[in-house]
């Protein structure tokens, strides 16, 4: 018999994950917790973004420049993919939830306002949320393995 219970995504993916924040190397002291893209959140989302540009619709078949740019600089398609942020104790390897995440003096919290101000002050954040969500290995019901 081949159980492939430890394979399945979905449930990890609308549960969302914690992940501690690494870019280009560098560990950075805060965790996301980030939806997959498999996710009801994330799939409703860029459908009604499909929607919204029209694809479709009658002589529309194709993305233009435009919706290509478009979609690329899309913010709300980051911000629907993370649902929480704390700080991270890279030793301990644990989230540190009495600690408050502190930006140039600006507390944040678990709201959206949040993480607009996040990723408009840490751009590479935007990109790091992408890879985390479209990668389906982290969302493995056995946990990711490297």
């Amino acid at each position: 018999m081949a159980d492939l219970s430890c394979f399945a995504t979905k449930e990890n993916a609308d549960e969302g994950i914690v992940v501690p924040v690494k870019i280009d190397g560098v560990k950075i002291p805060l965790a996301l917790k980030i939806f997959g893209s498999d996710s009801d959140v994330v799939r409703d989302y860029e459908r009604s973004r499909i929607r919204k540009l029209g694809l479709g619709k009658k002589g529309k078949s194709d993305l233009d420049e435009d919706d290509i740019e478009e979609l690329l600089d899309d913010e709300e398609g980051v911000l629907c993919r993370i649902g929480g942020l704390w700080s991270y104790d890279w030793k301990k390897r644990a989230v540190v939830k009495d600690d408050p995440v502190i930006l140039d003096g600006k507390t944040l919290s678990c709201d959206k306002d949040s993480y607009e101000y996040l990723i408009e002050k840490m751009p590479a954040i935007k990109d790091w949320v992408r890879t985390q969500s479209n990668d389906r290995s982290n969302f493995l019901s056995a946990g990711k393995k490297n």
